[in-house]
């Protein structure tokens, strides 16, 4: 397996707070549970992710950074729903209470994912114009 193809790289990171504020603001949303996604089209060659676990459903870090990393793990490990010929800013809550498994993660965050690719395809959603 190449290491680099299998990465999750900088630039595929969501750190611009106007990015993020305009990816909630005019973006669109749905709920797949355990996730609420928003995503808004760009003009990138790569998909930007951004992935929130509110502290007001899981008070500990420990428990935060551990759903966090799981997400990251299952997203990192998808290269060929990550990579499309259109990409998408896309900001990723987890609402659940509580700490799923990684492969139930897994299995929701592809849906998550193939959503977003079959939805951003079809949609005429306005683009990010910053590319961070």
């Amino acid at each position: 397996m190449n290491k680099s193809n299998n990465r999750f790289r900088k630039v595929e990171r969501l750190t611009s707070k106007t990015v993020i504020q305009n990816v909630f603001e005019k973006g669109r949303q749905f709920y797949l549970f355990p996730f609420k996604a928003f995503y808004i089209p760009n003009n990138l060659e790569h998909n930007r992710i951004l992935i929130s676990v509110p502290k007001r459903l899981h008070k500990k870090a420990v428990t935060r950074n551990l759903i966090k990393r799981r997400i990251r793990e299952a997203y990192r490990l998808n290269p060929d729903i990550n990579s499309s010929s259109s990409c998408s800013d896309i900001n990723i809550v987890y609402i659940s209470n509580n700490v799923s498994d990684f492969a139930q993660i897994q299995n929701r965050l592809t849906d998550v994912l193939g959503k977003i690719k079959k939805d951003s395809n079809k949609a005429d959603l306005p683009t990010t114009a910053d590319p961070d």
